[in-house]
């Protein structure tokens, strides 16, 4: 059961926020991977296949909602 989110880095192609260095929607990520890589601040695999920073709850941004695949499954 995916309970943590991530979102990917943000790329020179990517346009957004000043500041804002994660991009995107969120993405699910796997408790076994995801508690260490909040920790570790490492980029891990989201239930997508994307690599995703995860994120705590509080750096969730109010108008981002969950990627498709991840949300719905491939």
């Amino acid at each position: 059961m995916a309970n943590l989110v991530g979102r990917a880095r943000r790329t020179a192609d990517d346009a957004g926020p000043a500041g804002d260095k994660l991009a995107g929607p969120l993405h699910a990520v796997p408790e076994a991977v995801g508690r260490g890589a909040l920790e570790s601040h490492e980029d891990v695999l989201a239930l997508c296949g994307q690599q995703v920073q995860v994120i705590s709850v509080e750096d969730v941004p109010d108008d981002v909602g969950l990627c498709r695949v991840c949300q719905y499954g491939s």
